[in-house]
C-alpha cells in the first residue's frame, strides 16, 4: 500500500463526501435536504433531523472564510452542524471554528487499502441483491443500526437507494435468515465501504468481516485502486477494517456547534 499522501487523502475524503451527499439527496431528495456549496465544499441540511450529525455535516471546508455562510446557513433553521476536519486542512481553519464557537466532539478513523481478495467467510453468505431485496436490505441495515422505531418511514427515505450510479448494496445470511446489510460507493477508481450493520443477534458471528470482505472482492472486480472507509477511531468497526487488511490513512476530527451531544454516526 503506498504511502498516505495529503493527495491521497483528499480523494478518501471526497469519496466519502460523494457517497453522503448522494445518501442525504439522491433521487427524489426524500429527505427534503438543503445543500449549501461554496468551491469544493458542501453542507448538508435536513431541518426535520436536526440532531443527526451525519446528515448536517460540512466537507471540503478548505477556506476559513466560506464559515460565516456555514454557520448562517444552519443558523437559518436554528440547527447545529458537524464539521469533518482531515488533517490536511490548515490552521486557519480550526481557528476559525474556535472562534466560532466550535469544538472537537469525537474523531474518526479513514481506512484504506488496496482491493486483494478476502478469505472465504465461512457460513455467511453474502450476495448482491437485487431491486426485489430492496425493503428487507434496508429492514436489515436499520435493525442492525437499532433503528426499529420508524420502519416504513425509513424504507421510504431510502427507497432511491437502488438508483444511485455506482452503489453496491450487500446482504449476508447466516442459515438463510438475514443477518446483515452494507453499501459499496464506487468513486472513479476508489471503492468506499459505506453503511454496513450487524442484526444484534448475529453479532460477533463474523457477518462484518463477510461484508467486508464481499465488498473488496466487488471493488476488486471493478477495478479499483483502493478501498477505503470510515469507522469511528477505536471501534470495533475499526478493528474489524484492520483485521481485513485495511489500515488507518489517518484520524479526523468531528467539529459542532452544538453542546452536550453524543458522537454522530460514521457509517
Amino acid at each position: 500500500m503506498a504511502a498516505t499522501t495529503p493527495e491521497l487523502s483528499r480523494r478518501i475524503e471526497e469519496a466519502a463526501s460523494g457517497y453522503l451527499l448522494a445518501r442525504c439527496s439522491g433521487p427524489g431528495n426524500p429527505l427534503g435536504t438543503q445543500v449549501l456549496k461554496r468551491g469544493a465544499m458542501f453542507a448538508t441540511k435536513i431541518p426535520r433531523s436536526p440532531q443527526n450529525g451525519l446528515m448536517n455535516s460540512v466537507h471540503g471546508l478548505d477556506d476559513p472564510a466560506w464559515l460565516p455562510d456555514v454557520v448562517a446557513f444552519y443558523a437559518a433553521t436554528e440547527q447545529p452542524c458537524w464539521v469533518t476536519v482531515p488533517p490536511y486542512l490548515p490552521i486557519a481553519v480550526t481557528d476559525a471554528l474556535c472562534e466560532a464557537g466550535f469544538r472537537v466532539e469525537s474523531y474518526s478513523s479513514a481506512m484504506v487499502a488496496e482491493p486483494v481478495p478476502q478469505a472465504s467467510a465461512g457460513s455467511v453468505d453474502v450476495r448482491e441483491i437485487v431491486r426485489a431485496d430492496l425493503d428487507a436490505f434496508l429492514d436489515t441495515m436499520n435493525l442492525g443500526f437499532d433503528q426499529d422505531a420508524a420502519l416504513p418511514n425509513l424504507r421510504r427515505n431510502q427507497s432511491f437507494w437502488c438508483d444511485v450510479p455506482d452503489w453496491h448494496l450487500f446482504m449476508a445470511h447466516v442459515d438463510g435468515a438475514p443477518a446483515g446489510a452494507a453499501v459499496l460507493s464506487i468513486h472513479d477508481d476508489i471503492g468506499y465501504l459505506a453503511a454496513g450493520s450487524v442484526l444484534p443477534v448475529f453479532r460477533g458471528r463474523g457477518v462484518h468481516a463477510a461484508l467486508i470482505a464481499a465488498r473488496i472482492e466487488r471493488a476488486r472486480a471493478r477495478q479499483c485502486r483502493i478501498v477505503c472507509g470510515n469507522a469511528a477511531w477505536g471501534s470495533q468497526s475499526q478493528r474489524n477494517q484492520q483485521r481485513a487488511g485495511l489500515v488507518i490513512a489517518y484520524v479526523k476530527s468531528i467539529w459542532t456547534n452544538q453542546r452536550a451531544r453524543s458522537a454522530p454516526s460514521t457509517t
